[in-house]
């Protein structure tokens, strides 16, 4: 595999361990603590945070816990881009994506027919090696899953109508059988801003409204400016796949925010939920 075709870490050392050691240390010791109230037979997706893992390692961890023992063929992850923009979705053309637990293949058969079924699919190299919400998935799954392949789409634009888009290329590109073997993964952040109180009341309402599993709703109430969520398109291209895939329910597994988790409050706050969908 050349170098060129895999896509480095951005942030390992920064946002968690870059050592392999200290990072599977850390992963198995969020997953020990996490106490997830319900364990679903079939775990079709799940909604996880992207903050640096001392703020939100612990939370993410009570979705990834539900997966061990599990077995998947591929790992659609959608994530926002934070810092490139670029129209429709953002595929990746390499080969591998890394992490300091190793390379994690990318499917790139299926990333192949995207682009072909689809125009909304395109690469945009430096939003996937800046970006760090896809990235601080990775660990995880590598740590509670055996071999998968990747299928990691960034998104930048907030709409619903583009996520319909790209679930439904979606599932014209994967095989009949993908719902049976294939996790869906959505990385979001909630509320980014200065007021605790208002932090803990809007991502209140937020793990309310995604309890319904109604994506209508949640883009209604997300657009007119209810909540907040960074990854808002993450969250709805999440919940329209896995509903093909067949999930009927939404819950969640554990909602906080950086200063109750650093036991600090500061002027500046950040939501973080877990979630699956089954």
């Amino acid at each position: 595999m050349e170098e060129s075709s895999i896509r480095k870490p951005a942030v390992a050392g920064a946002f968690y361990p870059d050592d392999p050691t200290t990072l599977r240390r850390d992963i198995r010791r969020y997953l020990d603590l996490a106490s997830p109230a319900l364990s679903p037979e079939r775990t079709i997706g799940l909604i996880s945070p992207h903050a640096g893992y001392l703020y939100s390692g612990g939370v993410a961890a009570f979705g990834y816990k539900l997966l061990m023992g599990k077995k998947y063929k591929r790992v659609v992850v959608f994530a926002l881009s934070h810092r490139v923009g670029f129209r429709g979705a953002s595929v990746f053309q390499g080969e591998a994506y890394q992490t300091p637990l190793g390379l994690i293949p990318i499917d790139t058969g299926l990333l192949k027919r995207l682009r072909k079924i689809s125009p909304l699919f395109s690469c945009t190299p430096m939003a996937h090696q800046v970006e760090h919400s896809l990235e601080v998935q990775l660990p995880f799954l590598q740590e509670v899953l055996d071999d998968f392949l990747l299928v990691p789409i960034l998104l930048r634009e907030q709409s619903l109508e583009l996520c319909r888009k790209v679930v439904n290329a979606l599932l014209e590109a994967l095989p009949e059988d993908a719902a049976s073997d294939t996790l869906v993964v959505g990385s979001t952040d909630l509320y980014h801003g200065p007021d605790y109180e208002e932090c803990r009341s809007l991502d209140q309402l937020l793990a309310e409204t995604i309890r319904s599993f109604d994506v209508e709703d949640f883009a209604r109430r997300e657009s007119r400016g209810d909540f907040m969520a960074c990854g808002a398109s993450s969250i709805m291209a999440a919940m329209l796949l896995s509903k093909a895939f067949g999930a009927q329910k939404l819950d969640v597994l554990k909602l906080t925010n950086s200063a109750d988790v650093t036991g600090t409050r500061t002027d500046y706050v950040v939501g973080y939920l877990s979630a699956v969908l089954y």
